[in-house]
């Protein structure tokens, strides 16, 4: 991997560069949010044929947010078979030097509130950066993922901020409610050991209306949906997304739903 802080133009030609290499390449780069002074870290993995990917035939996109007090690196298990499934990833690094962390003697619900819109106007702002350099990918459907705040983040946005959004695949969010929309399609893999809290998953009438898929996975622990949980458990959660997003002969996910 190589970290580099790049301009525009030095950025879409490394980009190229990058992509004309080996299948599910990885480069990791880092934008500047100007608006913000804020730096933003990603890790780009390459579908295995980039130069498949043309403005006529777009390969989709994932946009990847880490839970709190993760790194966006430790979710290769997953960034990697969506790139073997022919899925540009984008895992987005959610915190920066100076952010205030969790205060346990605060008020928890406004602290994480306020850290979900963060990282919600962080996707939405590496979705932009990208759109603008990355030609041949689909930025109008992409899918967003996250594990723990980092799927409260990736719901809030496509609850709230829908544009060029498909799908949403959270790895046990807990705070911010799914999207509702028959034009946003929704996988949810629930941990063994919590609990989301009211209205944040839908209910069985609201699961059958807008096709919403929520498996639990047995014997799973929260902390573990990562590169260090066991092989188990990381099978599990791949199998089902890759179900969720294999692509048909249209290059469109299926969106299939199974335990």
């Amino acid at each position: 991997m190589r970290l580099t802080a790049l301009g525009a133009l030095a950025f879409a030609c490394h980009i190229q560069t990058a992509a004309a290499a080996a299948a599910a390449a990885t480069d990791t780069i880092v934008l500047f949010d100007r608006e913000r002074a804020r730096p933003v870290p990603v890790a780009l993995y390459f579908p295995a044929s980039p130069s498949a990917c043309t403005p006529a035939r777009p390969c989709p996109v994932a946009l990847l947010s880490p839970g709190y007090g993760n790194s966006h690196l430790e979710y290769g298990f997953l960034s990697e078979r969506l790139a073997r499934l022919g899925y540009l990833v984008a895992a987005i690094g959610q915190e920066a030097p100076g952010d205030a962390k969790f205060d346990p003697q605060g008020d928890m619900v406004r602290q994480r509130a306020e850290m979900a819109r963060r990282g919600a106007t962080t996707i939405r702002f590496v979705h932009g950066e990208l759109a603008q350099k990355l030609r041949g990918y689909d930025w109008q459907r992409a899918v967003l993922a996250g594990h723990s705040m980092g799927g409260d983040s990736s719901a809030l946005l496509a609850s709230t901020d829908p544009a060029g959004i498909a799908a949403v695949v959270t790895l046990d969010n807990r705070r911010a409610a799914l999207p509702r929309s028959s034009a946003i399609r929704v996988l949810s893999l629930r941990a063994a050991d919590t609990g989301a809290d009211p209205g944040v998953l839908p209910d069985a009438e609201e699961r059958r209306r807008y096709g919403a898929c929520i498996l639990d996975l047995a014997d799973s622990r929260h902390n573990d949906m990562v590169d260090g949980g066991p092989s188990v458990l990381k099978d599990a959660i791949g199998g089902a997304v890759e179900r969720f997003l294999r692509l048909d002969a249209a290059g469109r996910p299926a969106f299939a739903c199974g335990e």
